[in-house]
Protein backbone atom coordinates (compact mmCIF):
# COMPACT_ATOMS: atom_id res chain seq x y z
CA UNK A 1 0.00 0.00 0.00
CA UNK A 2 2.79 2.32 0.88
CA UNK A 3 4.12 1.91 -2.38
CA UNK A 4 0.52 2.37 -4.70
CA UNK A 5 0.94 5.54 -2.33
CA UNK A 6 3.84 6.94 -3.19
CA UNK A 7 3.61 6.63 -6.83
CA UNK A 8 0.19 8.48 -6.94
CA UNK A 9 2.29 11.04 -4.94
CA UNK A 10 4.73 11.03 -8.05
CA UNK A 11 1.79 11.08 -11.01
CA UNK A 12 0.34 13.93 -8.55
CA UNK A 13 3.58 15.64 -8.71
CA UNK A 14 3.72 15.27 -12.63
CA UNK A 15 0.21 16.05 -13.18
CA UNK A 16 0.39 19.50 -11.66
CA UNK A 17 4.15 20.00 -13.60
CA UNK A 18 2.09 19.61 -16.57
CA UNK A 19 -0.39 21.95 -15.50
CA UNK A 20 2.38 24.50 -14.72
CA UNK A 21 3.94 24.01 -18.41
CA UNK A 22 0.28 24.28 -19.49
CA UNK A 23 0.32 28.20 -17.77
CA UNK A 24 3.56 29.04 -18.83
CA UNK A 25 2.63 28.27 -22.33
CA UNK A 26 -0.51 29.95 -22.51
CA UNK A 27 -0.59 33.41 -24.09
CA UNK A 28 2.96 33.25 -25.26
CA UNK A 29 3.66 31.23 -27.94
CA UNK A 30 5.07 32.80 -31.39
CA UNK A 31 2.93 31.39 -33.55
CA UNK A 32 -0.48 33.29 -34.02
CA UNK A 33 -2.36 29.96 -35.24
CA UNK A 34 -0.93 27.94 -32.47
CA UNK A 35 -2.67 29.78 -29.60
CA UNK A 36 -4.47 26.55 -28.04
CA UNK A 37 -1.22 24.35 -27.82
CA UNK A 38 -1.28 25.29 -24.09
CA UNK A 39 -4.03 22.86 -23.82
CA UNK A 40 -2.50 19.82 -24.89
CA UNK A 41 0.44 19.56 -21.16
CA UNK A 42 -2.72 20.39 -19.39
CA UNK A 43 -5.19 17.90 -21.23
CA UNK A 44 -1.84 15.21 -20.05
CA UNK A 45 -1.85 16.39 -16.42
CA UNK A 46 -5.34 15.57 -16.32
CA UNK A 47 -4.63 12.38 -17.84
CA UNK A 48 -1.63 11.70 -15.60
CA UNK A 49 -4.43 11.99 -12.58
CA UNK A 50 -6.93 9.65 -13.83
CA UNK A 51 -4.43 6.37 -14.22
CA UNK A 52 -2.57 6.73 -10.80
CA UNK A 53 -4.63 4.19 -9.67
CA UNK A 54 -3.89 1.87 -12.11
CA UNK A 55 -0.61 2.80 -12.69
CA UNK A 56 1.03 -0.11 -10.99
CA UNK A 57 -0.61 -2.00 -13.12
CA UNK A 58 0.77 -0.30 -16.14
CA UNK A 59 3.99 0.08 -15.28
CA UNK A 60 5.12 -3.45 -15.93
CA UNK A 61 4.45 -2.88 -19.38
CA UNK A 62 7.20 -1.86 -21.86
CA UNK A 63 4.59 -1.00 -23.95
CA UNK A 64 3.16 1.49 -21.68
CA UNK A 65 6.29 3.40 -21.64
CA UNK A 66 6.77 3.47 -25.51
CA UNK A 67 3.19 5.38 -25.56
CA UNK A 68 4.50 7.36 -22.28
CA UNK A 69 7.85 8.87 -24.08
CA UNK A 70 5.51 9.52 -27.66
CA UNK A 71 3.71 11.64 -25.18
CA UNK A 72 5.48 13.26 -23.47
CA UNK A 73 6.86 14.49 -26.98
CA UNK A 74 3.82 15.23 -28.31
CA UNK A 75 1.92 17.16 -25.34
CA UNK A 76 4.75 18.44 -23.95
CA UNK A 77 7.82 19.45 -26.03
CA UNK A 78 6.68 19.99 -29.08
CA UNK A 79 4.01 22.70 -27.52
CA UNK A 80 7.43 24.25 -25.41
CA UNK A 81 9.18 23.99 -28.64
CA UNK A 82 6.18 27.04 -29.66
CA UNK A 83 7.47 28.95 -27.31
CA UNK A 84 11.06 29.14 -29.36
CA UNK A 85 12.17 30.81 -32.27
CA UNK A 86 12.26 27.29 -34.20
CA UNK A 87 9.76 27.73 -37.24
CA UNK A 88 7.61 25.58 -38.66
CA UNK A 89 7.88 24.57 -42.59
CA UNK A 90 4.20 23.11 -42.92
CA UNK A 91 1.21 23.81 -41.38
CA UNK A 92 2.25 27.41 -39.74
CA UNK A 93 -0.97 29.48 -41.11
CA UNK A 94 -3.39 26.66 -40.92
CA UNK A 95 -7.22 27.60 -39.39
CA UNK A 96 -7.54 24.14 -38.17
CA UNK A 97 -5.81 24.18 -35.29
CA UNK A 98 -8.62 24.14 -32.34
CA UNK A 99 -9.67 20.76 -34.12
CA UNK A 100 -6.26 19.56 -34.01
CA UNK A 101 -5.88 20.04 -29.99
CA UNK A 102 -9.36 19.26 -29.66
CA UNK A 103 -9.05 15.73 -31.59
CA UNK A 104 -5.30 14.95 -29.93
CA UNK A 105 -7.40 15.43 -26.41
CA UNK A 106 -10.12 13.30 -27.43
CA UNK A 107 -7.25 10.64 -28.72
CA UNK A 108 -5.93 11.21 -24.68
CA UNK A 109 -9.21 9.76 -23.60
CA UNK A 110 -9.98 6.88 -25.39
CA UNK A 111 -5.54 6.19 -24.43
CA UNK A 112 -7.04 6.42 -21.02
CA UNK A 113 -10.45 3.18 -21.01
CA UNK A 114 -7.87 1.53 -23.51
CA UNK A 115 -5.67 1.41 -20.52
CA UNK A 116 -8.58 1.10 -18.24
CA UNK A 117 -9.93 -2.43 -20.18
CA UNK A 118 -6.32 -3.52 -20.25
CA UNK A 119 -5.53 -3.20 -17.06
CA UNK A 120 -8.96 -4.94 -15.72
CA UNK A 121 -8.47 -8.05 -18.06
CA UNK A 122 -8.22 -11.16 -16.45
CA UNK A 123 -5.07 -12.51 -18.18
CA UNK A 124 -2.00 -12.54 -16.04
CA UNK A 125 1.44 -12.17 -17.61
CA UNK A 126 3.53 -15.31 -17.73
CA UNK A 127 6.68 -15.69 -16.53
CA UNK A 128 9.50 -14.09 -18.31
CA UNK A 129 12.02 -17.12 -18.16
CA UNK A 130 10.32 -19.45 -20.38
CA UNK A 131 11.86 -18.97 -23.68
CA UNK A 132 13.95 -21.40 -26.05
CA UNK A 133 16.65 -21.26 -28.18
CA UNK A 134 16.13 -22.44 -31.64
CA UNK A 135 16.59 -26.31 -31.98
CA UNK A 136 19.50 -26.57 -34.11
CA UNK A 137 17.69 -29.00 -36.46
CA UNK A 138 17.03 -29.56 -40.05
CA UNK A 139 14.12 -27.80 -40.50
CA UNK A 140 15.45 -24.70 -38.57
CA UNK A 141 18.71 -24.83 -40.61
CA UNK A 142 17.02 -25.10 -43.75
CA UNK A 143 14.50 -21.69 -42.82
CA UNK A 144 18.07 -19.99 -41.75
CA UNK A 145 19.72 -20.84 -45.65
CA UNK A 146 16.17 -20.25 -46.96
CA UNK A 147 15.91 -16.95 -45.77
CA UNK A 148 19.27 -15.86 -46.64
CA UNK A 149 18.99 -16.64 -50.17
CA UNK A 150 15.62 -14.66 -50.52
CA UNK A 151 17.54 -11.56 -48.84
CA UNK A 152 20.99 -12.61 -51.17
CA UNK A 153 18.96 -12.91 -54.91
CA UNK A 154 17.07 -9.80 -54.22
CA UNK A 155 19.24 -7.66 -55.96
CA UNK A 156 17.17 -4.70 -56.19
CA UNK A 157 15.75 -4.88 -52.52
CA UNK A 158 19.59 -4.59 -51.66
CA UNK A 159 20.43 -1.54 -53.07
CA UNK A 160 17.95 -0.10 -49.85
CA UNK A 161 20.32 -1.60 -47.95
CA UNK A 162 23.18 -0.20 -46.27
CA UNK A 163 25.86 0.65 -43.24
CA UNK A 164 24.35 3.12 -41.07
CA UNK A 165 27.86 5.54 -41.91
CA UNK A 166 26.85 4.56 -45.63
CA UNK A 167 23.75 6.21 -46.14
CA UNK A 168 25.01 8.50 -49.20
CA UNK A 169 24.91 5.50 -51.54
CA UNK A 170 21.90 4.85 -51.03
CA UNK A 171 20.64 9.00 -51.38
CA UNK A 172 23.18 8.85 -54.44
CA UNK A 173 21.01 5.90 -55.99
CA UNK A 174 17.61 7.31 -55.09
CA UNK A 175 18.41 10.79 -56.44
CA UNK A 176 19.88 9.73 -59.84
CA UNK A 177 16.92 7.32 -60.21
CA UNK A 178 18.70 4.37 -60.51
CA UNK A 179 17.02 2.30 -58.06
CA UNK A 180 15.18 -0.63 -59.20
CA UNK A 181 11.72 -1.71 -58.58
CA UNK A 182 11.76 -3.46 -55.10
CA UNK A 183 9.29 -6.78 -54.68
CA UNK A 184 6.67 -5.34 -51.70
CA UNK A 185 6.26 -9.12 -50.46
CA UNK A 186 10.25 -8.88 -50.10
CA UNK A 187 10.38 -5.76 -48.88
CA UNK A 188 7.62 -7.05 -45.71
CA UNK A 189 8.87 -10.19 -45.15
CA UNK A 190 12.77 -8.62 -44.51
CA UNK A 191 12.36 -7.69 -40.84
CA UNK A 192 11.36 -11.24 -39.61
CA UNK A 193 13.55 -12.77 -41.74
CA UNK A 194 16.25 -10.66 -40.81
CA UNK A 195 15.20 -11.58 -36.89
CA UNK A 196 15.37 -15.31 -37.56
CA UNK A 197 18.74 -15.19 -39.04
CA UNK A 198 19.86 -13.34 -36.00
CA UNK A 199 18.11 -15.72 -33.59
CA UNK A 200 19.64 -18.87 -35.18
CA UNK A 201 22.66 -17.19 -34.49
CA UNK A 202 22.17 -16.76 -31.26
CA UNK A 203 21.48 -20.44 -30.86
CA UNK A 204 24.25 -21.37 -32.29
CA UNK A 205 26.15 -19.29 -30.10
CA UNK A 206 24.35 -21.07 -27.48
CA UNK A 207 25.61 -24.34 -28.29
CA UNK A 208 28.78 -23.44 -27.78
CA UNK A 209 31.01 -25.34 -24.96
CA UNK A 210 31.77 -21.31 -23.73
CA UNK A 211 31.12 -19.51 -20.71
CA UNK A 212 27.49 -17.47 -20.27
CA UNK A 213 29.40 -14.21 -20.05
CA UNK A 214 31.10 -14.80 -23.60
CA UNK A 215 27.87 -16.43 -25.25
CA UNK A 216 26.41 -13.09 -24.29
CA UNK A 217 29.48 -10.81 -25.39
CA UNK A 218 28.78 -12.24 -28.43
CA UNK A 219 25.60 -12.42 -28.87
CA UNK A 220 26.07 -8.34 -27.80
CA UNK A 221 27.92 -8.33 -30.83
CA UNK A 222 25.50 -9.90 -32.94
CA UNK A 223 22.83 -7.62 -32.27
CA UNK A 224 24.82 -4.63 -32.42
CA UNK A 225 26.02 -5.28 -35.91
CA UNK A 226 22.65 -5.67 -37.33
CA UNK A 227 22.14 -2.46 -35.93
CA UNK A 228 23.92 -0.99 -38.30
CA UNK A 229 22.36 -2.23 -41.10
CA UNK A 230 19.57 0.34 -41.98
CA UNK A 231 16.73 0.20 -44.38
CA UNK A 232 17.01 3.12 -46.99
CA UNK A 233 17.13 6.34 -44.71
CA UNK A 234 14.65 5.55 -42.12
CA UNK A 235 16.30 5.33 -38.48
CA UNK A 236 13.19 3.53 -37.11
CA UNK A 237 14.06 0.77 -38.84
CA UNK A 238 16.95 0.27 -36.50
CA UNK A 239 14.85 0.39 -33.84
CA UNK A 240 12.17 -1.50 -35.20
CA UNK A 241 15.33 -4.39 -35.67
CA UNK A 242 16.99 -3.86 -32.56
CA UNK A 243 14.57 -3.38 -29.58
CA UNK A 244 13.12 -6.56 -29.59
CA UNK A 245 16.34 -8.92 -29.94
CA UNK A 246 17.31 -6.51 -26.67
CA UNK A 247 14.16 -8.07 -24.89
CA UNK A 248 14.98 -11.48 -26.54
CA UNK A 249 18.82 -11.46 -24.72
CA UNK A 250 17.36 -9.95 -21.49
CA UNK A 251 15.11 -12.97 -21.12
CA UNK A 252 17.66 -15.71 -22.70
CA UNK A 253 20.29 -14.28 -19.83
CA UNK A 254 18.24 -12.47 -17.24
CA UNK A 255 21.16 -12.45 -14.62
CA UNK A 256 23.00 -10.48 -16.79
CA UNK A 257 19.99 -7.93 -17.55
CA UNK A 258 21.54 -4.81 -16.48
CA UNK A 259 24.83 -5.44 -18.11
CA UNK A 260 22.67 -6.06 -21.57
CA UNK A 261 20.73 -3.01 -20.99
CA UNK A 262 24.22 -0.80 -20.13
CA UNK A 263 26.11 -1.76 -23.16
CA UNK A 264 23.36 -1.94 -26.00
CA UNK A 265 21.73 1.19 -24.12
CA UNK A 266 25.92 2.98 -24.86
CA UNK A 267 26.10 1.18 -28.48
CA UNK A 268 22.99 1.33 -29.81
CA UNK A 269 22.82 5.36 -28.81
CA UNK A 270 25.84 5.44 -30.68
CA UNK A 271 24.38 4.12 -33.89
CA UNK A 272 21.48 6.28 -34.25
CA UNK A 273 23.79 9.00 -33.58
CA UNK A 274 25.61 8.01 -36.79
CA UNK A 275 22.77 7.48 -38.51
CA UNK A 276 21.04 10.99 -37.86
CA UNK A 277 24.55 12.93 -38.20
CA UNK A 278 24.78 11.22 -42.30
CA UNK A 279 20.98 11.36 -42.59
CA UNK A 280 20.87 14.94 -41.41
CA UNK A 281 24.03 16.54 -43.20
CA UNK A 282 23.28 14.46 -46.79
CA UNK A 283 24.03 17.47 -49.06
CA UNK A 284 26.39 18.64 -46.53
CA UNK A 285 30.15 18.46 -45.73
CA UNK A 286 29.11 19.30 -42.11
CA UNK A 287 27.76 16.55 -39.20
CA UNK A 288 24.48 18.02 -38.20
CA UNK A 289 21.75 16.67 -35.96
CA UNK A 290 20.05 19.28 -34.43
CA UNK A 291 17.40 19.24 -37.42
CA UNK A 292 16.22 16.36 -35.71
CA UNK A 293 15.31 18.20 -32.50
CA UNK A 294 14.06 20.92 -34.27
CA UNK A 295 10.01 21.50 -33.98
CA UNK A 296 9.06 20.90 -37.96
CA UNK A 297 10.82 17.34 -37.40
CA UNK A 298 9.33 16.24 -33.97
CA UNK A 299 5.94 17.34 -35.09
CA UNK A 300 6.58 14.95 -38.20
CA UNK A 301 8.11 11.88 -36.88
CA UNK A 302 5.91 11.80 -33.61
CA UNK A 303 2.44 13.24 -35.06
CA UNK A 304 2.60 16.26 -33.72
CA UNK A 305 0.06 19.08 -33.67
CA UNK A 306 0.71 20.89 -36.46
CA UNK A 307 0.30 17.77 -38.82
CA UNK A 308 -3.05 16.98 -36.86
CA UNK A 309 -3.65 20.31 -38.32
CA UNK A 310 -2.69 19.72 -41.84
CA UNK A 311 -4.24 17.03 -41.94
CA UNK A 312 -7.49 18.41 -40.51
CA UNK A 313 -7.08 21.04 -43.66
CA UNK A 314 -6.94 18.11 -46.29
CA UNK A 315 -9.51 16.95 -44.73
CA UNK A 316 -12.09 19.66 -45.04
CA UNK A 317 -10.33 20.98 -48.50
CA UNK A 318 -11.35 17.52 -50.22
CA UNK A 319 -14.45 17.63 -48.90
CA UNK A 320 -14.68 13.86 -48.57
CA UNK A 321 -18.55 12.47 -48.53
CA UNK A 322 -19.44 9.47 -46.73
CA UNK A 323 -20.45 7.42 -49.82
CA UNK A 324 -15.76 7.89 -50.14
CA UNK A 325 -15.27 6.73 -47.00
CA UNK A 326 -14.99 2.63 -48.00
CA UNK A 327 -12.61 3.86 -50.52
CA UNK A 328 -10.08 5.41 -48.48
CA UNK A 329 -10.47 2.70 -45.84
CA UNK A 330 -9.82 -0.06 -48.44
CA UNK A 331 -7.24 1.91 -50.35
CA UNK A 332 -5.11 3.07 -47.44
CA UNK A 333 -5.08 -0.65 -45.52
CA UNK A 334 -4.51 -2.80 -48.64
CA UNK A 335 -1.85 -0.13 -50.20
CA UNK A 336 1.36 -2.24 -48.85
CA UNK A 337 -0.17 -6.19 -49.04
CA UNK A 338 0.74 -7.79 -51.75
CA UNK A 339 -1.96 -9.08 -53.72
CA UNK A 340 -4.45 -7.19 -51.94
CA UNK A 341 -2.67 -3.96 -53.17
CA UNK A 342 -4.74 -3.95 -56.41
CA UNK A 343 -7.72 -2.93 -54.81
CA UNK A 344 -5.86 0.51 -53.74
CA UNK A 345 -6.67 3.47 -55.44
CA UNK A 346 -4.43 6.65 -55.26
CA UNK A 347 -7.37 8.82 -56.03
CA UNK A 348 -8.42 7.40 -52.29
CA UNK A 349 -5.30 7.47 -50.47
CA UNK A 350 -5.25 9.56 -47.26
CA UNK A 351 -0.59 9.40 -47.51
CA UNK A 352 -1.62 10.97 -50.88
CA UNK A 353 -3.68 13.80 -49.95
CA UNK A 354 -1.84 14.59 -46.56
CA UNK A 355 1.41 15.14 -48.66
CA UNK A 356 -0.62 17.03 -51.66
CA UNK A 357 -1.57 19.63 -48.57
CA UNK A 358 1.71 19.92 -47.46
CA UNK A 359 4.12 19.86 -51.21
CA UNK A 360 1.45 20.01 -53.55
CA UNK A 361 2.43 17.20 -55.05
CA UNK A 362 1.07 14.40 -53.08
CA UNK A 363 2.94 11.58 -54.75
CA UNK A 364 6.80 13.12 -54.56
CA UNK A 365 7.17 13.07 -50.94
CA UNK A 366 5.94 10.68 -48.10
CA UNK A 367 5.79 12.36 -44.72
CA UNK A 368 3.62 10.33 -42.10
CA UNK A 369 -0.05 10.34 -41.85
CA UNK A 370 -0.85 10.21 -38.41
CA UNK A 371 -3.66 7.15 -38.01
CA UNK A 372 -5.96 9.67 -36.61
CA UNK A 373 -5.94 11.79 -39.38
CA UNK A 374 -6.68 8.46 -41.42
CA UNK A 375 -9.32 7.87 -39.41
CA UNK A 376 -10.90 11.08 -40.05
CA UNK A 377 -10.74 10.06 -44.16
CA UNK A 378 -12.35 6.51 -42.84
CA UNK A 379 -14.45 7.21 -39.89
CA UNK A 380 -15.36 10.84 -39.90
CA UNK A 381 -14.81 13.74 -37.32
CA UNK A 382 -16.92 12.16 -34.89
CA UNK A 383 -14.98 8.80 -34.82
CA UNK A 384 -11.45 9.78 -35.73
CA UNK A 385 -10.29 8.25 -32.39
CA UNK A 386 -11.00 4.18 -33.51
CA UNK A 387 -7.67 3.50 -34.62
CA UNK A 388 -5.66 4.98 -31.42
CA UNK A 389 -8.22 3.29 -29.32
CA UNK A 390 -8.13 -0.26 -31.37
CA UNK A 391 -4.33 -0.17 -31.62
CA UNK A 392 -3.96 0.37 -27.76
CA UNK A 393 -5.46 -2.26 -26.82
CA UNK A 394 -4.06 -4.68 -29.24
CA UNK A 395 -0.34 -2.98 -28.26
CA UNK A 396 -1.31 -4.68 -24.76
CA UNK A 397 -2.92 -7.91 -26.06
CA UNK A 398 0.52 -8.11 -28.17
CA UNK A 399 2.55 -8.41 -25.45
CA UNK A 400 0.81 -10.39 -23.51
CA UNK A 401 0.74 -13.14 -25.90
CA UNK A 402 4.77 -12.92 -26.35
CA UNK A 403 5.38 -13.44 -22.74
CA UNK A 404 2.99 -16.58 -23.14
CA UNK A 405 5.09 -18.36 -25.77
CA UNK A 406 8.48 -20.22 -25.30
CA UNK A 407 9.20 -19.44 -28.81
CA UNK A 408 11.81 -17.07 -29.52
CA UNK A 409 10.30 -16.22 -33.06
CA UNK A 410 7.12 -16.19 -31.84
CA UNK A 411 8.01 -13.98 -29.29
CA UNK A 412 9.91 -12.11 -31.60
CA UNK A 413 6.73 -11.50 -33.92
CA UNK A 414 4.46 -10.37 -30.99
CA UNK A 415 6.46 -8.04 -29.50
CA UNK A 416 7.02 -6.70 -33.05
CA UNK A 417 3.39 -6.42 -33.62
CA UNK A 418 2.54 -4.60 -29.98
CA UNK A 419 5.45 -2.14 -30.61
CA UNK A 420 4.29 -1.56 -34.13
CA UNK A 421 0.88 -0.97 -32.62
CA UNK A 422 2.32 0.90 -29.73
CA UNK A 423 4.51 4.09 -31.97
CA UNK A 424 1.39 4.08 -34.45
CA UNK A 425 1.60 8.17 -34.22
CA UNK A 426 5.10 7.01 -36.34
CA UNK A 427 3.47 4.74 -38.90
CA UNK A 428 1.05 5.69 -41.98
CA UNK A 429 -1.97 3.26 -41.64
CA UNK A 430 -0.79 1.04 -44.64
CA UNK A 431 2.42 0.04 -43.16
CA UNK A 432 0.37 -1.29 -39.84
CA UNK A 433 -2.07 -2.84 -41.43
CA UNK A 434 0.66 -4.96 -43.66
CA UNK A 435 2.78 -5.55 -40.51
CA UNK A 436 -0.57 -6.54 -38.89
CA UNK A 437 -1.59 -8.66 -42.30
CA UNK A 438 1.62 -10.64 -42.85
CA UNK A 439 2.40 -12.00 -39.49
CA UNK A 440 -1.02 -12.46 -38.24
CA UNK A 441 -2.13 -14.08 -41.60
CA UNK A 442 1.30 -15.84 -42.33
CA UNK A 443 4.56 -16.19 -40.28
CA UNK A 444 2.74 -16.64 -36.41
CA UNK A 445 1.07 -19.41 -38.45
CA UNK A 446 3.74 -20.93 -40.10
CA UNK A 447 6.29 -20.34 -36.71
CA UNK A 448 3.55 -22.06 -34.78
CA UNK A 449 3.14 -25.24 -37.01
CA UNK A 450 7.34 -25.03 -36.95
CA UNK A 451 7.53 -24.84 -33.22
CA UNK A 452 4.94 -28.09 -32.75
CA UNK A 453 7.31 -29.78 -35.43
CA UNK A 454 10.76 -29.51 -33.70
CA UNK A 455 8.90 -30.31 -29.97
CA UNK A 456 7.36 -33.55 -31.97
CA UNK A 457 11.13 -34.60 -32.81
Amino acid sequence: MEVNKSFKLVLFAFSFLFFFIGFLIYGKVNNASYQDVYFLPVGLGFFTLFISNIFVKLKSYFIFWIITIQQLIRYIVIPCLFLTTDKLRFGSTTINEPYAVAMMLVELLFVLIAYHICTYSKEIKAEKNQLKFLPLNTVNTGLFVLFILIIALNRSFLQKLSFVWDISTYLKLKLSGDLEAISPLVSIMFPVMRAYIVLFIFSAIDSFKIKQGTKLALSILVVLMNATIIVGISRFSIVYATFPLVLLLIYFYPVYRKRILTYTSVFFGIILLLASVAKFSENTKKADVGGFFSLHDLNAYFGGVANYAIGYDSYKKNQVNPFEKYYYFVSDITQNIPVLSRFSNDNYKTNIKFNNEIYGAGRSRDQIVPVSVAGLYHFSIYFFYIYIFILTLLAFRFERKAYSTNSAVLFFLYIILAFGCATSMMINIGSISATLFINLVVFIPFFTMINKLNVTK
